[in-house]
């Protein structure tokens, strides 16, 4: 399996730069993309060298990409750098994702924000076309006023008004408090969006199922290896994610997987993927291929 962690290497520089709103221009956008850009070479260049070889790229790597006063085409005047960092990416086999901010919410009563949402998950693919590479795309399911029902009626039908460049990376992930695995699977069955299982959040918040059955059957809306989210819960507040590798958490928790590659959603990033990869070596684990992503 491959191994992953969310998109900034504290170890060598920070590749999800962003600016005010106020200093919103061009040359703002250029210039903090253009450091997030050469940021996220290195970070995956390093990456490499380490044997990680899934990486969640940031959401802020092009500022306020979607914004409506972004009116500039960044995709041709990033065109050379977007084409580095693919090029990277696509010849070493990366497994790459982008996991858009909680404002984005598809299935939400509001309409403003259902086409803010969309602007946004356009951006995220048009980031990833703009780099030749391809990528989950991964969200939540969402707003649930009105109930569950009415909810996921909502999804359905504003995920046909998605872009097919969106629809083909869509992944969906279940969450800590209101959709469960179950919830997300309901929503495969009609959107045939594969469901990215979160293992905390599943122990949290389920319909009585193991981690181990919910990964079976999450693992059939899947065409390519699953993608599952790791972490452990940082003291006693619901859903906070660990600040560093629970070591021995972790070797039980991959010994009872396999044919899965596992995004670590804990704060010390680069640290903890370290730690990751020495224990999949341990046990035999650790996919090492660079061929194809």
């Amino acid at each position: 399996m491959k191994v992953g962690y969310v998109s900034t290497n504290y170890s060598l520089c920070k590749a999800d730069s962003t600016i005010r709103l106020s200093s919103l221009s061009r040359d703002a956008v250029l210039k903090t993309s253009i450091s997030n850009l050469e940021c996220l070479k290195r970070t995956l260049l390093w990456n490499l060298d380490h044997e990680i070889l899934f990486f969640r790229i940031s959401s802020k790597t092009i500022p306020f990409a979607s914004h409506p006063k972004a009116t500039f085409d960044w995709r041709d005047e990033l065109s050379s750098l977007l084409g580095e960092v693919g090029e990277v990416i696509r010849e070493n086999g990366i497994r790459v994702s982008m996991h858009p901010g909680q404002y984005v919410v598809i299935n939400s009563q509001k309409r403003d924000v259902v086409e803010s949402s969309i602007a946004e998950l356009r951006y995220h693919a048009d980031l990833l076309d703009a780099m030749g590479v391809e990528g989950r795309i991964q969200i939540h399911v969402g707003s649930s006023s009105g109930g569950k029902e009415e909810a996921l009626k909502r999804f359905e039908v504003n995920f046909q008004s998605l872009p097919d460049k969106v629809k083909r990376r869509m992944a969906i992930e279940n969450d800590d408090r209101i959709f469960t695995v179950k919830d997300c699977l309901r929503l495969y069955q009609t959107l045939k969006v594969p469901v990215i299982l979160d293992n905390l959040h599943q122990s949290l918040n389920n319909d009585g199922e193991t981690f181990s059955e919910a990964l079976e059957m999450v693992r059939k809306t899947w065409k390519e290896r699953p993608m599952i989210d790791y972490s452990t819960q940082q003291g006693s507040k619901r859903g906070v994610h660990a600040s560093t590798l629970d070591v021995d958490h972790f070797r039980e928790f991959v010994k009872s997987v396999d044919e899965v590659d596992i995004m670590l959603e804990i704060k010390d990033k680069e640290k903890s993927a370290l730690k990751a990869v020495e224990v999949l070596k341990e046990i035999g684990k650790l996919d090492r291929v660079r061929t194809s992503a």
